[in-house]
């Protein structure tokens, strides 16, 4: 380990402390605000903003709140109605542009007081949910992964002023915050060791399956029968309400969506529009653009080999908890980003979870300090410039950090570390 430590140091040089990372992230602030004040000033006036009609998807769910608002609910997978609804709402759209609405359905319900506003300032008041969501979301993740307050602060603004939440999630008009929150609340349940609480807490992420099936199926392999009893209540919960909600006849429609995303997903596409996404067969497609079959067949065959890799370490965990649990985590997360078979870049925002997680962790582990520094300078210089890399190089780097990372976590896991969690104090330090 002090052998790559030096590797580290003689090529990239001395790596960035709290005092540059904090400036960092407070001029990727200055430059989100100023281009997010650009958006809503020309959208205000009808006009798009860098091909971008104001909102970007955002436009989609404040959609379906109208169609909950003023509807039958099980309409809300009406393609047709969605789709002219959108370009009424949003003329700057694009003809050819539609946003397909293919979550759960109880997960529609949270836009129908957007849906009460006029468009602009319903995508503001969005912007003010989604960022204090997101804030509320880091602090309980923080508490879970106990960092010091100076920690709490440089990861903070890093989180804030990261690529996949500043451009992609929030700017963009995402949802990915509700599934980081529902995360954030798990992490800190099980840290406070209330594993059926922490199941409930995951369920709510469920609106989004392709983020919850690996995990769930590790928690399996791990044995850990609380946090699936939860995750089972709840799941349940959500689904009852949903088919109270929409009824049979809503869920046929949610069940028909799902498979047509499944078909457009599996099929070709423009290479601008791939370079968004950084699961494996996104990165496989890039690379050989016009081989569908390789591009399945690798994909799968990688896919079930890194399942497998993970599978044997969460068999091995079983029963117990300590602080290596924490970097399977980190790893089942990154791995869960790869291997899904949708994951456009803002669902990244899940990998900050994976970063404070192997934090926590990092302050008994003195030797591994400086790896997993540049490894959170990689999470947060790549997706920065992976799109534009994707689009014209054809090769998606931000996947690579992505599995790279999860097998570095991966294989310290195995490591024999004390179960106690050290004091706080001693928490990583960034030199």
């Amino acid at each position: 380990m002090r052998h790559s430590s030096q590797n580290l140091r003689k090529w990239l040089g001395p790596l960035p402390g709290h005092r540059e990372a904090r400036a960092m992230s407070w001029m990727a602030l200055v430059a989100g605000a100023v281009l997010c004040g650009l958006s809503l000033y020309r959208g205000f006036h009808g006009q798009t903003f860098m091909g971008r009609p104001l909102g970007g998807d955002f436009v989609g769910f404040y959609a379906i709140g109208k169609i909950l608002n003023g509807y039958d609910a099980f309409r809300i997978y009406d393609l047709q109605l969605a789709v002219s609804l959108q370009h009424a709402i949003l003329p700057a759209m694009t003809d050819t542009q539609m946003l397909v609405f293919g979550h759960a359905p109880y997960i529609a319900c949270l836009f129908r007081p957007f849906a009460d506003l006029p468009y602009a300032w319903a995508y503001i008041a969005w912007l003010v949910f989604s960022a204090s969501l997101y804030v509320l979301s880091l602090l309980l993740l923080f508490r879970a992964g106990e960092l010091t307050p100076e920690q709490t602060k440089t990861g903070l603004l890093l989180a804030v002023s990261s690529a996949p939440f500043l451009l992609e999630t929030w700017i963009g008009g995402q949802l990915s915050v509700v599934i980081f929150f529902a995360w954030s609340l798990f992490f800190y349940c099980r840290h406070k060791n209330r594993g059926f609480l922490a199941g409930i807490a995951l369920s709510f992420a469920v609106f989004k399956p392709t983020l919850i099936v690996v995990p769930a199926l590790m928690l399996v392999c791990g044995r850990r029968w609380r946090i699936l009893g939860g995750l089972a209540a709840g799941g349940s919960g959500l689904a009852l309400a949903s088919l109270g909600m929409v009824g049979l006849r809503g869920l046929r429609a949610w069940i028909d969506t799902l498979l047509y995303l499944a078909c457009v997903n599996a099929g070709p596409g423009e290479a601008r529009h791939v370079a968004k996404y950084v699961d494996i067969r996104s990165f496989f497609h890039l690379l050989v653009p016009n081989g569908p079959v390789l591009t399945g067949v690798l994909s799968t065959a990688i896919g079930l080999a890194l399942l497998a890799m993970l599978a044997a370490a969460w068999w091995r965990t079983a029963g117990s908890h300590t602080q290596n649990e924490n970097l399977l985590w980190a790893a089942t997360l990154c791995f869960s980003l790869v291997v899904s078979a949708y994951s456009p870049i803002y669902d990244s925002i899940l990998a900050v979870s994976a970063l404070v997680l192997a934090t926590s962790v990092m302050a008994s582990r003195h030797e591994d300090r400086e790896p997993f520094q540049a490894w959170l300078l990689a999470f947060y210089i790549v997706p920065w410039i992976t799109q534009s890399f994707a689009e014209f190089l054809h090769f998606q780097l931000f996947t690579i950090v992505l599995a790279g990372f999860a097998a570095w976590a991966l294989r310290l896991s195995y490591g024999s570390r004390p179960a106690v969690q050290p004091s706080v104090t001693e928490a990583l330090t960034v030199q």
